[in-house]
């Protein structure tokens, strides 16, 4: 557990095991205990960098928006201040975002992407949950309410029916009580801002079409009972990545990473590894 005090920001991380190093980059809003399911399991294998983005938990807190982008900034700092070449980048939901962000502003320092419920461009329904998302943090408070909203989109039906999932969702409502409600509205708009639909975004290009700049190893993961970022959105990113590699999880939700750690883990490994994975879709 340290921080790193870089250009613009302190950030918050803990490294832990050896080996070859992955950075594990956090969903919206969230920080360190996000990958509490994944990280004992990656740990056997590969040193493990968890970390609070800048404005979450631990790291320097702002009111103001953050992008993906600076986000991307952040971390490559942080391999740096590690002593790193370089680090595998593993990104969930908007930690996809970030990842993807390092790998076209930093890519000397990714060694290769994992993304596992990522998206490059997003439809009118993410833009609509986003907006209710904001708009209930202001009228209802960073509490139950908003932490179920959250829940049932992130979860899902057969998410909210497994064992131990009481555990993350008490992780969740501490997490989202972390933010105020104009700071949990900016990470919401920091989505929005990747997506290229906030007010004076109109004429950008997605990110999608700057994706066949990405070279490095890229494995794009999603889960197949994912209604909240869908399966299409990964294979959109996958299309892009010259020579990426999709597979599809199809007993997990949006954070498949939590929902079967293992399987998620083995098939990091797997695909580091040279293994050649079953492509579906």
């Amino acid at each position: 557990m340290a921080i790193a005090r870089l250009d613009g920001a302190e950030i918050y991380y803990e490294a832990r095991g050896k080996g070859t190093p992955i950075l594990l980059l956090p969903g919206l809003g969230r920080g360190t205990s996000y990958f509490d399911a994944i990280e004992p399991v990656l740990r056997r294998d590969f040193q493990t960098i968890v970390v609070d983005p800048r404005g979450i938990g631990r790291s320097s807190r702002t009111e103001t928006l953050v992008t993906a982008e600076e986000w991307a900034d952040d971390f490559a700092q942080l391999i740096r201040h590690l002593d790193l070449p370089s680090a595998h980048i593993l990104g969930s939901s908007h930690g996809g975002s970030m990842a993807m962000a390092m790998a076209l502003r930093h890519p000397p320092v990714v060694a290769s992407l994992l993304l596992f419920g990522a998206f490059s461009e997003l439809d009118r329904f993410i833009v609509l949950n986003m907006d209710l998302r904001i708009r209930l943090a202001k009228k209802l408070g960073m509490g139950e309410d908003l932490r179920d909203f959250i829940s049932l989109w992130t979860f899902g039906h057969e998410g909210l029916e497994k064992p131990g999932v009481d555990k993350f969702l008490e992780a969740q409502l501490t997490a989202v009580k972390l933010h105020t409600p104009e700071s949990y509205a900016n990470i919401c708009r920091s989505l929005l801002h990747w997506g290229r639909r906030l007010p004076g975004q109109e004429g950008e290009p997605v990110v999608t079409s700057l994706l066949h700049r990405i070279k490095c190893p890229t494995l794009v993961a999603c889960g197949g009972l994912d209604f909240w970022i869908p399966a299409k959105f990964s294979k959109i990113i996958a299309k892009a990545i010259p020579h990426s590699v999709y597979v599809d999880m199809p007993e997990c939700g949006h954070i498949a990473v939590r929902d079967d750690p293992e399987g998620s883990a083995r098939i990091i490994k797997e695909f580091l590894g040279g293994k050649r994975l079953a492509q579906v879709g």
